[in-house]
């Protein structure tokens, strides 16, 4: 009788050991489950104010830029003009609320600028040609805007960002400057671009101011 007590009683301590080491384990699962997801939340809050930030700087610049530009370059003794009209991927839109991560990460990717390019003399009707390039990425760190595509024939152009025309810095460092000042929002609205027309070998200087 005293042995099958003893046995019983043994039986009820162990079972109430492993009941005890059970919620104590699943006690401590819980905590780590928790800590885990608090610090993948932290990481994304924190990815996603990068990417917030990233975006907030490229719209700036491509803000800037937006708009049309006209200039003058001389061909065969002849004045040519070029017209660009630079317009967002994306257009800039108002939104309350919190962007999500996915939406952040799509923007960031696709947003850029479509140009419309035209050349034309002044003296011939029939002397214009136009084309149009499209997903250009600008570099927003040294204000450069390449334009190279098949659908604008043997001509590519290289613009740099400038504000002071009479600036006799390189046109790659007025770029960067320029760059800059917008990412500080100390300019707003560019008002000129320099660069260069190359076409069938040849290289042309082009200043184009805002219109």
């Amino acid at each position: 009788m005293k042995a099958n007590l003893l046995f019983l009683t043994l039986i009820a301590f162990f079972t109430v050991g492993c009941s005890d080491g059970e919620e104590g384990l699943k006690e401590q699962t819980l905590i780590q489950t928790s800590e885990e997801i608090k610090a993948q939340n932290e990481n994304q809050e924190m990815w996603a104010a990068k990417l917030s930030s990233d975006l907030k700087i490229r719209r700036t610049f491509i803000d800037a830029i937006e708009g049309e530009f006209e200039g003058v370059f001389e061909l065969r003794n002849s004045n040519f003009k070029v017209r660009i009209v630079i317009t967002p991927t994306i257009p800039g839109y108002e939104i309350n609320r919190t962007r999500t991560l996915p939406e952040l990460e799509y923007e960031l990717q696709n947003l850029g600028i479509n140009v419309h390019v035209v050349q034309w003399n002044p003296n011939s009707d029939l002397s214009g040609v136009s084309c149009i390039l499209e997903d250009i990425k600008p570099n927003i760190d040294k204000g450069i805007i390449d334009l190279i595509t098949e659908n604008c024939k043997k001509n590519t152009y290289k613009f740099y960002l400038a504000d002071d025309l009479s600036s006799e810095n390189d046109a790659s460092t007025d770029g960067q400057n320029v760059a800059n000042l917008v990412r500080e929002g100390k300019i707003k609205f560019v008002q000129a671009l320099k660069g260069k027309l190359r076409s069938n070998a040849k290289t042309y200087n082009l200043i184009l101011e805002r219109k």
